[in-house]
């Protein structure tokens, strides 16, 4: 088990570097999304094997581009380590021995490298691009017919009322609360949890993201007018759910009995 933990973390990392890159192109809109030569942003050097090195390439270089000394956002870093301990623990939460447990591992792999992408591009440019959301919706709804999912009726449900909890305070806020891209985050949970665990994961996440606003107003970081992107909560409470979320309905449940 040691040994897959750590070659899943490494993979983890590795696609981690890729989503850094993805982000960046994304975001300046360049071409050859999937792509082309690495380069720094501030020097527009190309960079080499050495510079892309997963984690080491960050701590190597000190944070700091080899050519112009420029600091590099620790932000890569970690993105990076992130990815890599998600995959680790997918395993421990999703062991594969056999071909449906492999499956079962890859889907949530894949949908969880999909949420720290708008993660961190939410975070970053306080926007969610379709590329992250869509092809992710439609991942769960065709895994739903091979896989241990909610149920089709199940996911509709939770996938409808995210849509309408979310899309109702876009519309009455003018975007303003939250954005179209929020929405899409909370239509991705739905469909994944389903309407029961969906109800966990906003609780969770209504919970976290109160706490910090209130933690950066006390701080003096932001003002009641600054905005707050909300998917990192999401994520975040998504995560909660992918990894304690039976525990936490069985705590719920016998603290009922």
């Amino acid at each position: 088990m040691i040994f897959n933990l750590i070659i899943l973390f490494i993979v983890g990392t590795i696609f981690g570097s890729f989503l850094s890159v993805l982000i960046y192109r994304i975001h300046s809109d360049k071409k050859g999304i999937f792509f082309g030569r690495s380069q720094c942003p501030a020097c527009k050097k190309k960079l080499s094997f050495c510079d892309l090195i997963p984690l080491f390439s960050y701590l190597g270089s000190l944070g700091r581009c080899r050519h112009c000394k420029k600091p590099i956002g620790v932000w890569y870093f970690i993105l990076e380590m992130v990815c890599g301990l998600i995959l680790a623990g997918l395993y421990l939460k999703f062991p594969f021995s056999e071909m449906q447990s492999t499956l079962i591992y890859i889907y949530y792999a894949v949908i969880s490298l999909s949420l720290i992408g708008i993660f961190f591009f939410d975070l970053k440019y306080m926007e969610i691009p379709e590329l992250f959301t869509i092809p992710v919706m439609v991942l769960i709804l065709i895994a739903s017919i091979f896989l241990p999912t909610p149920g089709i009726l199940n996911m509709a449900i939770g996938g409808a009322a995210a849509g309408i909890f979310f899309g109702f305070q876009v519309v009455a806020s003018k975007e303003q609360w939250m954005g179209a891209g929020d929405t899409q985050v909370g239509i991705i949970l739905g469909m994944l949890f389903g309407w029961q665990y969906l109800i966990m994961c906003l609780l969770i996440a209504y919970l976290f993201g109160s706490l910090i606003s209130i933690l950066l107003l006390v701080g003096g970081k932001v003002t009641g007018k600054t905005r707050i992107p909300f998917a990192p909560f999401l994520v975040t409470a998504g995560f909660i759910v992918i990894f304690f979320g039976d525990s936490i309905y069985k705590l719920y449940e016998s603290t009922l009995l």
